[in-house]
C-alpha cells in the first residue's frame, strides 16, 4: 500500500509529496518521476517536519524536474477504456474492455497485432487499471525468464533467482547473491529493449559494477544497448501504468 500524499508550499506553489520512511536509509532524498511524482525517502525516525526544508535546499533542480514531468500535483494517472492506447511489446494496441457475466469474478486476455480485449466483469470495466496490471504482469512472467535463459548462455552465468515485480527507480537491478529483479512494465517496450535490459543485468553476474570490463562485456555480447537506452529515456511516460 502506498503512503498518502502530503502537501507543502514550494515558491509559492502547492506541492504535493509522498513521503517514504526507510529503516536502511540514512539520509534524506529526493525521487521525481511522472509516473511516481515527488518521493521524499527519509530514515525510519525522521520527522517530516524537515522535509520543507530539504525540498528549498534542493529548489533549483526540484522545481526543474518538478516542471519537466509535470508532477506538481503527485503522480500522474492514466485513464483507460475501450479505445486507450497501451503498447505491449513495443507495439500500440487499442483497448477493447468486454463485460462478462457479473457472476464472473476474473478475467481473461486476447493480445492481437493491434489491440489487447480483456474480459472481465462488468463493475471492473470502469476501473480496468488492476486488470491491466495483472495481465501485465503475466506477460512479464511468460516472457522474461526465457530471455534471462538465453542471455546467462551467451555470458556463461546463470541467477541464482529471478524476480518480477514492480520497480520505482530501475528496470532491473542485480543482487551479490546473484538474484536479477525486473519492472514487469519491462514488457511494454519493443523486445530488443527488453533484450537490452536483461544483457545488461546478466553482464552483472560477471561483473557486479559499471567498470570498463562491465561495458566490455556488455558492447559484445549487445552492441545495440545503447541505442535501447535512449529508447527508454525517450518513452518512459508511455510506460506508466
Amino acid at each position: 500500500m502506498k503512503e498518502p500524499l502530503s502537501r507543502t508550499l514550494l515558491r509559492g506553489r502547492v506541492l504535493r509529496y509522498r513521503l517514504r520512511r526507510n529503516r536502511r536509509t540514512r539520509r534524506p532524498g529526493l525521487e521525481v518521476s511522472r509516473r511516481d511524482g515527488l518521493v521524499v525517502s527519509v530514515p525510519w525516525r525522521a520527522r517530516e517536519e524537515i522535509v520543507p526544508g530539504l525540498l528549498h535546499q534542493w529548489a533549483d533542480w526540484l522545481v526543474a524536474k518538478l516542471d519537466e514531468h509535470g508532477a506538481w500535483d503527485g503522480p500522474c494517472v492514466r485513464e483507460y477504456a475501450t479505445g486507450t492506447e497501451l503498447l505491449v511489446l513495443g507495439r500500440p494496441r487499442r483497448l477493447l474492455l468486454k463485460a462478462t457475466s457479473p457472476r464472473e469474478r476474473g478475467w481473461s486476455a486476447e493480445l492481437g497485432d493491434d489491440r489487447l480485449v480483456l474480459h472481465m466483469a462488468p463493475d471492473r470495466i470502469l476501473s480496468p487499471r488492476p486488470v491491466i496490471e495483472q495481465y501485465l504482469r503475466g506477460l512479464a512472467r511468460e516472457h522474461l525468464p526465457g530471455r534471462v535463459e538465453h542471455w546467462a548462455l551467451r555470458v556463461g552465468r546463470r541467477p541464482s533467482r529471478v524476480i518480477i515485480g514492480e520497480r520505482t527507480t530501475r528496470w532491473g537491478s542485480c543482487s551479490p547473491a546473484g538474484t536479477l529483479s525486473f519492472c514487469y512494465r519491462l514488457v511494454m517496450a519493443p523486445p530488443e529493449v527488453v533484450d537490452s535490459i536483461v544483457a545488461h543485468e546478466v553482464c552483472h553476474l560477471r561483473h557486479l559494477d559499471h567498470s570498463r570490463r562491465f561495458w566490455n562485456l556488455l558492447d559484445e555480447v549487445c552492441p545495440h544497448h545503447r541505442r535501447c537506452r535512449d529508447w527508454l529515456n525517450r518513452h518512459e511516460d508511455e510506460l506508466i501504468i
